[in-house]
């Protein structure tokens, strides 16, 4: 696909920095690809070329493209990190100056700064072709990309709510574009940051479409679907149990979307898809992609992300499963014979599709919300038995539970089961007070080093973050 159905476009190289705390003076000599704010944003086409730049970022590897998901697999109890580039995090033994940790880092506010210049130039446009409805949805998806971004990083880079009850230190917040001015902002606190998440997202539904005629930009650009999606996820991560359940059912009431038959939906943009990063055959990060981490050796991966014991485990409990049906056995990078996820299986040119939200987490966030509340309910045990005949497992009963606890107990096992190698495990273990390996107790949300360090370059460079190191770096 070409033009504006791609999501490809680099326009806002020149409107963003190397660094959240400093920028370049040479940018204002205007070299190849980068391009003045007043010259991108000039009409309705350029400022969509601009928004599409945003989503660009967001494919690298670095931001929503494969690297943060397996982390979140990894220093939790999924994956078996058996590679060397990442092997510190894995390990718990990270540094402030490692080079990963502050590409991340760097690319995640390069992408959330160019969403700054869209929500803030875009209604100073002087062109009389370019509709307000128009003008309001690119905002609004801005916003939703600038939610979603920061919602990533907080969960790398901060403690989860439940730690000081979202009193713990969260991340710098910027909002506005850069216009030549180098500020210092501090990390303020998890309810800072989370409080501004939703605000963009409350702030954006109004003014998002419903959907689009070409499933990839359906899946693959923001949707009034995909920001109740992550309105639902962030009251999750928070509790508000109530509000988890009621934007939950949001997205499972709209038409959009629908649980899949089976499980050959992966990379289809089909209604299983809330919100997608899209790639294709241009889109070529190698063993940077999901399935290069997550494919063997003999087929091209790297090998360095194979299934956990402990994962292995919690399947052959109802060795039936068919998610489990989705993988196979190859040689790891330490020449191990491991076994390997089948969910992104398209290595070279590494086109796969990377999910961040499908329908399948609703069902999971709404009986989980509701089993917080009203413990065991027949509601949450419908919208698992979905999920469980989905993987031809048995259904459950109302008498199959004596406790709520015993509910959610069995539905954060589904979840495992049903979202692993996407991303939610390292979360889904701290938010509920478990430890990220069942070898240290210890790994628990509020310890040292359950979450990355501020990189060592932002902490020199900002007086505000001077001081500010998390704890056990």
């Amino acid at each position: 696909m070409n033009g504006q159905k791609k999501i490809l476009i680099w326009l806002l190289a020149g409107l963003t920095c190397t660094s959240l705390f400093s920028c370049s003076k040479d940018l204002d000599q205007n070299p190849e690809q980068q391009i003045p704010t007043d010259e991108v944003f000039t009409s309705g086409p350029t400022a969509l070329s601009a928004l599409y730049g945003v989503y660009s970022r967001s494919q690298r590897p670095e931001v929503c493209g494969g690297q943060t998901q397996i982390i979140a697999d990894f220093m939790a109890d999924n994956v078996n990190y058996v590679g060397s580039s990442m092997s510190d995090i894995s390990n718990f033994i990270t540094s402030p100056a490692s080079s990963i940790v502050s590409e991340m880092w760097r690319i995640h506010f390069d992408a959330i700064m160019g969403a700054n210049a869209v929500v803030d130039k875009v209604p100073g446009i002087k062109d009389a072709s370019f509709t307000a409805a128009d003008r309001k949805m690119y905002i609004a998806e801005a916003k939703f990309m600038r939610a979603i971004l920061y919602f990533n990083l907080l969960n790398l880079f901060s403690q989860p709510y439940q730690v000081s009850q979202g009193g713990a230190p969260g991340i710098p917040v910027v909002t506005a574009a850069f216009d030549g001015t180098i500020t210092y902002p501090a990390r303020g606190t998890v309810n800072d940051v989370q409080a501004q998440i939703e605000k963009d997202l409350l702030d954006a539904l109004p003014d998002l479409s419903d959907t689009f005629s070409d499933p990839m930009l359906a899946r693959g650009r923001a949707t009034k679907g995909a920001a109740n999606a992550l309105l639902s996820r962030l009251y999750l991560y928070r509790e508000q149990w109530d509000k988890a359940a009621q934007y939950a059912k949001a997205v499972l009431d709209a038409p959009y979307y629908k649980l899949a038959g089976d499980y050959a939906f992966y990379d289809g943009n089909t209604k299983e898809d809330v919100f997608s990063i899209q790639n294709t055959e241009t889109d070529n990060y190698g063993t940077n992609s999901l399935a290069g981490y997550y494919r063997p050796t003999s087929v091209g991966g790297s090998g360095f992300c194979p299934f956990s014991p402990e994962l292995i485990q919690a399947f052959s409990a109802e060795a039936i499963d068919k998610r489990f049906a989705m993988s196979d056995e190859g040689t790891a990078t330490n020449l191990e014979k491991r076994r390997f996820t089948l969910k992104f299986p398209d290595v070279s040119p590494a086109k796969d599709n990377v999910p961040m939200i499908r329908v399948t987490e609703m069902y999971l966030n709404r009986a989980e919300a509701l089993a917080a509340t009203a413990g065991v309910n027949q509601e949450s045990i419908d919208l698992m038995n979905a999920l469980r005949t989905r993987a031809g497992l048995p259904e459950w009963t109302i008498s199959t539970f004596a406790t709520g606890d015993a509910l959610i107990t069995a539905i954060l096992n589904e979840r495992r089961k049903e979202l692993c190698f996407e991303g939610h495990r390292r979360m889904d273990v701290l938010r509920r007070g478990q430890s990220l390996r069942a070898n240290d107790p210890d790994k628990k949300a509020g310890a040292d080093r359950v979450i990355l360090p501020i990189p060592q370059r932002e902490i020199d460079l900002s007086p505000s973050l001077k001081g500010h190191q998390n704890p056990g770096y």
